[in-house]
């Protein structure tokens, strides 16, 4: 008889370990859960604002090459003469 009880009370320790660890297993999986939502969410408004950065950064760059002077324009003699007076004088240097 006391053979039938310690079975049975083994029977039951290993039924509650068992549960408890399926209890475990589960609040590690919402862990997990969660962690993966938290991080999706995150890498969408990190997506969303680099797609709005992008789109401002070119919008800058557009507005500021409409305003840079064309290379084809030409410049006044005045402007041609202060340039060349201001700017540094070259000397080449023997055996150069």
């Amino acid at each position: 008889m006391a053979r039938l009880i310690l079975a049975a009370i083994g029977v039951v320790l290993l039924a509650v370990a068992a549960l408890a660890l399926v209890w475990l297993l589960g609040q590690l999986l919402v862990g997990l859960g969660a962690f993966v939502v938290g991080t999706a969410g995150v890498l969408w408004r990190l997506l969303g604002f680099l797609i709005v950065v992008g789109g401002l950064g070119g919008l800058v760059y557009f507005l500021a090459s409409a305003w840079r002077p064309s290379s084809r324009a030409q410049a006044s003699p005045q402007a041609v003469q202060a340039a060349a007076k201001s700017a540094p004088q070259r000397v080449r240097q023997p055996g150069a």
